[in-house]
């Protein structure tokens, strides 16, 4: 099969196969070739370099007939002839992997293959893309190459083009998104301008890494084996405490590089969030594609005042190997201001300011005194006395509401959680009651969502309530989603 390299993104509207850029294969199969450079200076060690440092120093004396001159040539010459065998192998099976990595797109599908044993073809339907992720990974990066992780709807229904040089893979994001058929004159859509709307600074990250839950447990555990080393009075027991500091300087470190330089954009309505100091990913998030937020408080940041918004996508990016962040995560640490704008930039129906001091008072107020903060008292639902058995230290936190069309579920103490759910995004709403539920006549009730990190359960309330409670948020949500009719979703070219 004849195909070009594609260097333009006008070049995909003829439904003709293109190439990727050369450097793929290299890219994704650097793992391997690392590996073979590593087993090649690993014999190179044992057989060359180690035993002429012990010859000089004279640790070891040369053999005769095989000194240290010898010894060398002889083996240099089979390391070179094993060398070029390496690159070339290694550069018949890139060239391979090269020609057969192919890309097309008509009007209806985007379809890419590659593979040359084990061949693979997957295809996404362009009127079922949700997003488009940029992902640019710190060598690709330096290389000024990106890839692009196309996110549609189904199961399993991604597609990930990996790679292409960063305007490339940006012109072609614009015209993925861009409604197929003909164009008037031919004329390219101008990118959309992002309006910065929240951004995280490098210092709050870092200090709320600082102080948080997993640092509390590095700072118990550093001080048992202190303990421990200081007790037995051996050397080695110092490497107990040497290695929990350096663990968990490697896990600053990787939540640093990977989730700093955290920004959020709108662009019309959708919400683009872009992450990473030495890898980047950016990715536009439409408001349908949220089906539950969360916001999360561990007790060290009820001092400061921070909070942490996470989300369930309506679909998971890109394929299991592809490594790609999820982008679950909305905002890794906020202040209070900053977490309502990204709830009003979420869900829509809470921008009012009797919604903002409802979900306050959910946050901040035992369940006591939600009706004075101006919920409805028909519209809640509460744990009972009888939870400080089953949830002694949030029973009198728990609880759910109804605000704007949208679910709230509050609970947790350890670490203060709100869930919000909307009415149109509920799958199904359940009722449960376990062994200690039962004996304590209580019931958990919980709303189903997609898959994700927001926990859409509480527990504690009693049988009667959540059951009636369980009737009334099946009524709104088959009204809700009576009210939300199916509308054909207009493309846009998000930047």
């Amino acid at each position: 099969m004849t195909a070009a390299v594609l260097r333009s993104a006008e070049d995909l509207r003829g439904g003709e196969w293109f190439r990727l850029h050369p450097l793929t294969p290299l890219l994704q199969g650097g793992v391997v070739l690392l590996a073979l450079a590593g087993a090649g200076f690993a014999a190179l060690w044992e057989t060359v370099i180690l035993r002429s440092i012990l010859q000089f120093v004279g640790v070891e004396e040369e053999d005769e007939g095989s000194g240290l001159a010898f010894l060398i040539a002889d083996s240099l010459a089979l390391i070179f002839v094993g060398a070029i065998a390496v690159v070339v192998a290694s550069a018949l099976v890139f060239w391979l992997q090269w020609r057969v990595h192919l890309v097309r797109m008509d009007d209806d599908v985007l379809e890419v293959k590659k593979g040359i044993l084990a061949k693979s073809s997957r295809r996404a339907r362009r009127d079922r893309i949700n997003t488009i992720g940029v992902r640019r990974p710190l060598v690709p990066r330096l290389l000024g190459l990106a890839k692009l992780d196309i996110q549609a709807a189904g199961n399993d229904a991604n597609v990930v083009l990996a790679y292409l040089p960063y305007s490339v893979a940006a012109a072609v994001r614009r015209e993925i998104l861009q409604a197929p058929g003909p164009r008037d004159g031919e004329s390219e859509p101008e990118p959309q301008v992002g309006t910065r709307e929240l951004e995280v600074p490098l210092f709050r990250y870092l200090a709320s890494l600082v102080v948080s839950v997993e640092s509390v447990f590095f700072a118990a555990v550093f001080v048992a084996v202190m303990v421990g080393a200081l007790a037995t009075g051996e050397l080695a027991a110092w490497l107990g405490p040497v290695s929990v500091m350096f663990g968990y300087v490697v896990y600053l470190a990787d939540r640093f590089f990977r989730v700093g330089n955290f920004v959020i954009d709108s662009i019309e309505g959708d919400v683009r969030v872009s992450l990473g100091l030495l890898s980047t990913s950016v990715e536009t998030i439409p408001p349908a594609r949220i089906h539950a937020v969360q916001i999360s408080q561990p007790w060290p940041w009820k001092f400061l005042g921070w909070w942490k918004v996470d989300a369930n996508l309506a679909s998971s990016p890109g394929s299991a190997n592809t490594k790609t962040p999820a982008h679950t995560l909305l905002l890794p640490v906020a202040t209070a201001d900053d977490m309502m704008r990204m709830l009003e930039l979420t869900l829509p129906s809470l921008r009012d300011e009797s919604a903002r001091a409802q979900i306050s008072a959910l946050l901040r107020q035992p369940h006591a005194e939600w009706v004075e903060a101006g919920l409805s008292e028909d519209s809640i639902v509460t744990a009972s006395e009888m939870a400080r058995f089953r949830i002694p230290l949030s029973f009198r936190v728990t609880g759910s509401a109804v605000i704007r069309g949208v679910v709230a579920l509050r609970f947790g103490r350890w670490i203060s959680k709100l869930s919000l759910v909307p009415l149109a995004r509920i799958q199904s709403s359940s009722v449960a009651q376990g062994p200690w539920h039962r004996a304590l006549g209580l019931s958990s009730f919980s709303v189903e969502s997609v898959e994700g990190p927001v926990s859409t359960r509480i527990s504690g309330v009693e049988t009667e309530e959540a059951q009636s409670w369980w009737r009334a948020v099946h009524a709104l949500t088959v009204s809700a989603i009576g009210d939300s009719a199916p509308k054909r979703r207009v493309r846009r070219t998000p930047a």
